[in-house]
């Protein structure tokens, strides 16, 4: 590779990071609670990976934790539970179990949680019902992965800390700090922003523990996984979407990351189904599994955009350039990285990427068929 093209590769990386970070930075501070948890891991994620990036360029910027929960651990949940799909459903029972000790310890006389009188799960949903976020994701992203994973006796959850979290902010705020000053240097004449006023939100609660016969206790976790899965593609699609404005490359990053993501887990949990028919026997769980490509037939997949999502550089495991030398453009979103890996503009591969997700939305929210009263329904 020339020195040239590497020098402007460097910029490009640079320039999408700092990109990413502003408005990043943005969305974070003005995002409505209810939705704060959804964005942690993503984050968490672009925090840890923008301090390796700048560290291995000779920055060496290193923050002490004052909280229990550290930056790595949490930005693994951007992953959507990085199990096998036996953990990951013990993962789920597990923070279902502490979430429910939790609202039962919150009621005036808590030995009426025997009863099943609580509810112990929130749904937060915009005025259309789509599903942008939910209380147990909660629970999830404050979990070590490993300790929530065991088998019921032997795990070790946490519940829902404010000090703790409080304290995670703080880290997470010192973090923010020296990346603005790292990047301090670097500005773009046009910027991305957020209008946050342009969301609104509902909640509806449930109690996740009724109607649950015998034998068919899985059917509630595969439900909590899916909720959790629905979640996310929703927070990306009909909360953080609305509210950008003039949109950078930030949205096609956290969405690619989304679908990757959500594919690789639904792909593990239709393998489970198939492998395990006495144990999950529903055939409208099959036929929703099954209205989803798992091939990359759309081609908007490639381990070599994965990692730059994932870790920002430009520059395969080989040392080749992912931009091509004739499409490196430093007014483009990615810089011209879409535009080299699919021979498409942005614009197009956002269209593209946006319309399978939302079919992915569409086949798992139809699945969970939740009720959820719209205004109209409240009036």
């Amino acid at each position: 590779m020339r020195a040239e093209l590497g020098a402007v590769l460097h910029m490009a990386e640079l320039l999408i990071i700092k990109r990413d970070f502003d408005l990043l930075k943005k969305i974070a501070i003005q995002l409505k609670p209810e939705l704060q948890m959804q964005l942690t891991p993503y984050t968490a994620l672009f925090c840890y990976e923008v301090l390796d990036y700048l560290n291995k360029q000779g920055q060496q910027i290193e923050l002490a934790s004052t909280s229990r929960y550290s930056i790595k651990q949490i930005r693994q949940k951007a992953k959507f539970f990085d199990l096998s799909v036996n953990k990951l459903f013990q993962s789920v029972e597990n923070i279902d179990e502490l979430q429910n000790d939790y609202f039962i310890n919150l009621m005036r006389y808590p030995e009426l949680g025997a009863w099943n009188v609580h509810d112990n799960l929130g749904i937060v949903y915009d005025g259309q019902g789509n599903i942008i976020s939910n209380s147990h994701y909660a629970f999830y992203v404050f979990q070590d992965e490993k300790t929530i994973s065991k088998p019921r006796d032997t795990m070790s959850g946490q519940n829902i800390d404010g000090e703790e979290i409080r304290a995670f902010a703080y880290d997470m705020g010192r973090v923010i700090g020296s990346i603005s000053s790292a990047l301090s240097c670097i500005s773009d004449f046009m910027i991305s922003d957020v209008a946050p006023q342009n969301l609104v939100l509902f909640n509806q609660d449930f109690n996740t523990n009724r109607c649950i016969s015998s034998g068919n206790e899985k059917y509630k976790t595969i439900r909590l996984f899916l909720l959790h899965v629905l979640s996310s593609i929703g927070f990306i699609l009909y909360a953080l979407k609305k509210v950008i404005i003039r949109e950078t490359g930030l949205l096609v990053r956290l969405e690619y990351i989304a679908y990757h993501y959500a594919l690789l887990r639904l792909d593990g949990l239709m393998k489970y189904c198939a492998g395990n028919p006495s144990v999950i026997n529903d055939s409208k769980l099959t036929d929703m599994l099954n209205r989803i490509d798992f091939t990359n037939a759309d081609s908007l997949r490639k381990t070599d955009v994965r990692n730059c999502m994932m870790h920002f550089g430009l520059i395969d495991s080989n040392g080749f350039p992912l931009i091509s030398e004739e499409k490196i453009d430093l007014a483009l979103p990615f810089c011209g990285l879409v535009e080299s890996q699919f021979d498409m503009s942005y614009e197009d591969y956002k269209s593209k990427l946006e319309v399978q997700l939302t079919l992915l939305y569409k086949i798992i929210k139809d699945y969970l068929n939740f009720d959820l009263p719209l205004p109209a329904d409240r009036e």
